[in-house]
């Protein structure tokens, strides 16, 4: 694989790690101020262009076992921000007592 492909899976995670950080930790009211939802929109797309480059270096060299490890990288770091998304939607969903 190349290191800028390399390089690009890193940065991947990173932004992952960092939105999912943030989206736990921002209330709700204030997310879409922060632009919390467009970066997930743009981590998907990351995470699609990045399968995309993966698949078609690998019919370039024929590495499968550096591919599949590439796309486990790239799957467990959207991954990362579909569970935070979740466990957001759990607690908005939550039929919790509310003080007065």
């Amino acid at each position: 694989m190349t290191p800028t492909l390399t390089l690009r899976i890193a940065e991947l995670e990173l932004d992952a790690a960092v939105l999912r950080h943030r989206l736990l930790h921002i209330p709700l009211a204030l997310q879409e101020d922060c632009g919390l939802w467009a970066s997930h929109r743009t981590i998907g797309r990351q995470a699609l262009t990045l399968f995309r480059a993966v698949r078609q270096e690998t019919r370039d060299s024929g590495d499968e076992t550096e591919c599949d490890q590439a796309l486990s990288r790239i799957e467990a770091a959207y991954q990362l921000v579909h569970d935070a998304i979740r466990s957001l939607s759990v607690l908005a969903l939550a039929d919790l007592p509310t003080r007065h």
